[in-house]
């Protein structure tokens, strides 16, 4: 049902792109057939107004949403060059909707998406790099650096010592 409903140009771009992310979700679809089908979505022969209602019905939806694009850099991409592509008295038409869809995202995934569109797709440091998806290939000194009183504040002056002898038992 879902693959019906996401393949009908008939249905509201909000509902095929909820029914490409449950696919996805499942296992019922393949990362390269969703961002396919995302391509086909977002192609300049698509209604920008359409396209967003797709966007939003994708990665839309609350908790967790934006996670997709922070840990898929393909898909990220195809949004980031149809937001740039889309003509400037379309813009200010999709702007609502995409506002609302992005703003349910926590501030630290905004963040995140927006220092990986800045950096530009295959950027050192990006989350899609080499390794695992989501991390960085090396370790960045700096921001581990940054966390250490933190972690010193909460371990206590013995390192943990006392709280790992309890976990211990």
């Amino acid at each position: 049902m879902l693959r019906t409903l996401s393949a009908r140009d008939t249905v509201p771009g909000v509902i095929r792109g909820r029914s490409v992310r449950l696919l996805l979700d499942d296992g019922e679809l393949a990362r390269d057939e969703a961002a396919r089908l995302m391509g086909l979505v977002l192609s300049p022969g698509t209604p920008p107004a359409d396209a967003a209602a797709w966007i939003e019905g994708f990665v839309g939806g609350g908790a967790g949403s934006g996670l997709l694009l922070v840990h898929d850099e393909r898909l990220l991409g195809l949004v980031d060059a149809w937001l740039t592509g889309v003509p400037a008295e379309a813009f200010t038409d999709v702007l609502p909707l995409l506002r609302r869809t992005f703003s349910e995202y926590e501030t630290g995934v905004r963040r995140t998406l927006g220092e990986l569109v800045r950096r530009g797709p295959g950027a050192q440091g990006g989350t899609a790099a080499a390794g695992l998806p989501g991390f960085a290939p090396g370790l960045d000194t700096a921001r581990a650096d940054a966390v250490l009183p933190v972690v010193r504040l909460l371990l206590g002056p013995d390192g943990g010592g006392e709280w790992m002898r309890c976990v211990r038992g």
